[in-house]
This record gives structure tokens, C-alpha cells and sequence, in this order.
């Protein structure tokens, strides 16, 4: 049946209402194309988020005029921590140093820059069997009189993650939206389709031609746009990747983010294809079997 009459017949429909056909392929794909924006941008934010909070370690900003003596000490009683693995005391003129390594700046970079008025650090790592404890480590060190602040990965991101957190909610909303529209799209051309050939189904009705029959070349045309759409929709995500990591290595301080960034899993990319095949199937054939029940005479 589908193939005798329902693939053939739907390309047929699919080429003669071309404009038509067109217009509602290009719908869907700027729906999906919106759906598969927003999952890269989820994927790529966790993704790089998961890797700093990965990070134990933690730095102690010491307070500003303390003597080498005073250093010293702090570093003896931080090292003889039992969570601590290391413990490292950084100048200023060495915490530029790595942080300009760490974002790529050349070595002008410390050209002119004023010394006096930074403090000395205090880089710990603490052991990966403590990592759940790490802000308490950080909060008992913040109590020293000489430290004047304490940074560390996970106090950094706190509020990172309550915007991923409304931004997952957010996302899934606007992904459910899109889903429904692209069924209501695929169900108005299925609609619209069959509506221009009343003719023609009349005549198979006459024939004897059961519902299951006339319905197959409707329902492949609703896949046939779905797939169309996600092809496209794929297409402009892709691109919009590709835009985004050529946009990343033009600045030094995102280009560390390029490592970091990642694309769709294709074998995710895959099912999703087929789920939305599927999905236009469905929406194809729900919305002719109202329609033929009230055109069957």
C-alpha cells in the first residue's frame, strides 16, 4: 500500500504544491532550528560549567602589607591541613604570569602593570576524596586573620547554577512550544493537502478504496516535510556552531573556551531525526483521520 500508492503519491502532492510545500518545510525548520539552538547552547553551558567545577582548588587571598614572615606562616599552617594535597604561596608578579598564560595574552601583558597595590596568594588543592568538602576547607581558612579573601570554583559558580537551573526550566518550556507548533504546522499542510484533493478522494471512495489507503499518501507527506525541516533545521545549527567557535578564537579570553565546546552527539542527532519523523506521522495521520470521516460520504 504505501509503496504502491502512498510514497509515490506523496511526492507527487509534494512537487505539485511545491510553494506550498516549501513554505511549510521552512517553518518547521526554523522551528526545530530554534529547539536544536537552545539544546547546544544547554549542552555547551553544562559542559563547560562541569569542567571548572572539576576544579579543587583554592586560593587564598592574603591581606595586603604582611611580612614574608607572616606568608610563611599562614603557608606552614594551610600545609599541615589534613584535606590539603598542596599548598603553593604566588607573588603577584607570578599569579599575572599564569593567568595570562591561561588566556593566551602575549608577554605585554605585564607591561606597566602596578604591582603594589595586589596581593599575594595562597594556591591549595585539596584531595579529590574531599571535594564535597571543599567549601568548608575554603570557610575555615577565610576565619585567619591574615586572609582577606578566599576564591574557589564552586563559590564562583553558586549563582551559575541557578541560572542553569532556570535556564534548563526555561529551555524545556520553550522546547515543549516549539514541538507543539511544528505538530500543528505538519497537521495544517497534512489539512490543506487533503482539502485540494476532495476531487480525487471522492473518486477513490467510489472505487472502494479503504481509509488506511487514501490515508498513506498523506501521512508520508507529513514525514516527508518533517524530514525535510530537520534536515535544514540541522544544517543551521551546525553552521551556528561553526559560527560560534570561529567567534571564540577571536579574543583571547574566550579562545580557552573553544577546547571546551562540543556539538550535538550524532547518534543523538540521529534519533532525534527519526522522533521527529515519527512525530510528523502522527500529526499527519490524526489530523486526516478527522478529516476523512467527515468527507466520507
Amino acid at each position: 500500500m504505501y509503496f504502491s500508492y502512498g510514497i509515490p503519491q506523496a511526492f507527487r502532492n509534494f512537487g505539485r504544491n511545491w510553494r506550498a510545500s516549501v513554505t511549510n518545510v521552512l517553518i518547521v525548520a526554523a522551528s526545530l532550528s530554534v529547539v536544536g539552538m537552545i539544546g547546544l547552547l544547554y549542552l555547551n553551558v553544562v559542559r563547560i560549567s562541569e569542567t571548572w567545577l572539576s576544579d579543587t582548588k583554592v586560593s587564598l587571598f592574603l591581606q595586603l602589607g604582611l611580612g614574608a614572615t607572616q606568608r610563611d606562616s599562614v603557608l606552614d599552617r594551610v600545609r599541615r591541613h589534613p584535606m590539603v594535597k598542596e599548598a603553593l604561596a604566588v607573588s603577584p608578579e607570578e599569579g599575572l604570569r599564569s593567568l595570562s598564560k591561561k588566556l593566551n595574552l602575549d608577554g605585554g601583558f605585564l607591561t606597566g602593570r602596578e604591582m603594589e597595590g595586589l596581593p599575594y596568594t595562597i594556591d591549595i588543592e585539596v584531595y579529590l576524596d574531599y571535594r564535597e568538602r571543599i567549601k568548608t576547607i575554603a570557610e575555615r581558612f577565610r576565619k585567619l586573620p591574615e586572609v582577606e579573601d578566599v576564591v574557589y570554583a564552586e563559590r564562583a559558580l553558586e549563582k551559575v547554577r541557578l541560572f542553569f537551573s532556570l535556564t534548563k526550566v526555561i529551555g524545556l518550556s520553550f522546547i515543549a512550544l516549539f514541538l507543539f507548533s511544528f505538530c500543528l504546522v505538519i497537521g495544517y499542510a497534512t489539512r490543506l493537502s487533503l482539502y485540494a484533493r476532495r476531487r480525487e478522494i471522492e473518486i477513490l471512495h467510489l472505487v472502494g478504496a479503504t481509509r488506511n489507503f487514501i490515508r498513506s499518501a498523506f501521512v508520508v507527506e507529513g514525514m516527508l516535510i518533517a524530514f525535510s525541516g530537520a534536515l535544514i533545521a540541522l544544517a543551521i545549527t551546525w553552521f551556528s556552531y561553526k559560527m560560534l567557535v570561529a567567534g571564540l578564537t577571536w579574543n583571547p579570553l574566550t579562545l580557552t573556551l573553544k577546547a571546551l565546546t562540543i556539538f550535538l552527539p550524532w547518534p543523538f542527532l540521529g534519533v532525534a531525526i527519526v522522533f521527529i519523523i515519527a512525530l510528523g506521522a502522527v500529526s499527519s495521520y490524526l489530523s486526516v483521520n478527522r478529516l476523512l470521516r467527515e468527507l466520507e460520504p
